[in-house]
């Protein structure tokens, strides 16, 4: 397979996957760093390409890591800590409730959220994704409910309120 056609190929399979993961782990931070994440990831693999099978699990996991490291990167390379805003910015309309709940969450439970519930792993895959023991991950996940589910009633309860001022 040539280098181009295998380029496509992992842009093509894992693009969106990775922009996602830099999305979610940059939204607290700055939203179009995300673009120079994902960048950044594929420089990586052309660098750096992985020892793992071509579309195989292990690629995926490499990516996603990678994204990960990327946008954390970008994070510690931002000049001052001041700049960073205390709110999500704001969204699509496309982009669901859910969605906006997940990105209000704090970076250390919005990711291994985001891998086990939007990307399906399991939490053996996330743990060791994220460098975690798996007790610690199903707490951490077990916190990340709790925190989402709080923040849903609170969004659930300010759409009401508006709508009965509006009356």
């Amino acid at each position: 397979m040539s280098y181009r056609s295998d380029a496509e190929r992992v842009i093509e399979q894992y693009g969106t996957l990775v922009y996602r993961v830099c999305y979610v782990r940059l939204a607290t931070v700055d939203v179009s760093l995300a673009d120079d994440a994902y960048q950044n990831v594929f420089l990586y693999w052309i660098e750096h390409p992985p020892k793992v099978e071509a579309g195989s699990e292990h690629e995926k996991a490499w990516f996603i890591r990678c994204a990960i490291h990327r946008s954390t990167d970008l994070i510690r390379k931002r000049k001052s800590w001041e700049e960073i805003p205390s709110t999500v910015p704001a969204l699509n309309d496309d982009t669901t409730e859910v969605m906006q709940a997940l990105l209000a969450l704090p970076e250390k439970y919005r990711m291994p959220l985001y891998l086990t519930a939007v990307c399906g792993y399991s939490i053996a895959e996330t743990a060791k994704m994220l460098d975690m023991t798996q007790a610690g991950l199903r707490m951490r996940l077990t916190r990340a409910r709790r925190a989402l589910a709080e923040e849903l009633e609170l969004n659930i309860y300010n759409s009401i309120s508006e709508k009965e001022e509006k009356i």
